[in-house]
């Protein structure tokens, strides 16, 4: 699309939309609460499958009492 002087504006609103826009990134973690208290009890995981293959290998009795929630990250 050309604007009034000739040249591209595509470009322009192109650049901006990538570089503007924040990104968000998720990071997957087993957590438990104790005492009304957040706990994280893993490193964080890429990917949501990762978090419950990992609450997978806990015992069945700890297993109950392990959640597998996510982070959103902006950057």
């Amino acid at each position: 699309m050309l604007n009034g002087n000739g040249s591209s504006d595509f470009l322009t609103r192109d650049a901006c939309y990538k570089f503007c826009m924040t990104k968000i990134i998720e990071q997957w973690l087993l957590f438990k609460y104790v005492n009304g208290e957040f706990t994280p009890l893993s490193r964080p995981f890429k990917t949501k499958e990762q978090a419950e293959k990992a609450r997978l290998k806990l015992s069945e009795r700890e297993r109950r009492e392990v959640a597998v929630g996510v982070i959103r990250i902006e950057k």
